[in-house]
């Protein structure tokens, strides 16, 4: 039951953090209105602005404009972490990582991004994730996976 459990939480925190992930390292002008309409349903207007806004280019401009030191190398760990160290996540290879990689993610966000918005629609969405990160990290993927 554990295994099942975790396979579970891996599903779940990769769902959510590679619709994060892929419009940083895909995303860019026009990319947007390129979505069926059925995934603008699913997954959002704030996604498609997101996959407008996005794209390796357009996501260091923003993380320069809060002051991450390195914007463009920032972008691309960002981007990894959160879609390509996800979908290992997810598959159970290389959890550990991984996770731990995402965790940094987190942290991160909610220092430059959402600590001035207090928890309630601020930053208890990347707290939620870290503690499920968290479980993962420490406790591996289960029986479930590639590892």
């Amino acid at each position: 039951m554990r295994s099942i459990g975790l396979f579970i939480l891996r599903l779940i925190l990769g769902t959510l953090l590679i619709a994060h992930g892929y419009p940083k390292i895909f995303g860019g002008q026009g990319k947007g209105e390129q979505l069926s309409d059925q995934t603008k349903k699913q997954l959002g207007e704030t996604f498609v602005t997101q996959m407008e806004q996005g794209g390796i280019a357009q996501t260091a401009g923003w993380l320069e404009s809060i002051g991450t030191p390195n914007p463009t190398q920032a972008a691309w760990a960002v981007g990894i972490a959160e879609f390509g160290g996800v979908i290992a996540l997810v598959l159970g290879w290389q959890s550990r990582l991984a996770a731990a990689g995402n965790i940094v993610a987190q942290l991160v966000a909610i220092n430059k991004v959402h600590r001035d918005q207090g928890l309630v629609n601020g930053y208890e969405l990347n707290l939620a994730l870290i503690g499920g990160l968290a479980v993962i990290a420490l406790g591996g993927p289960g029986k479930i996976g590639l590892e």
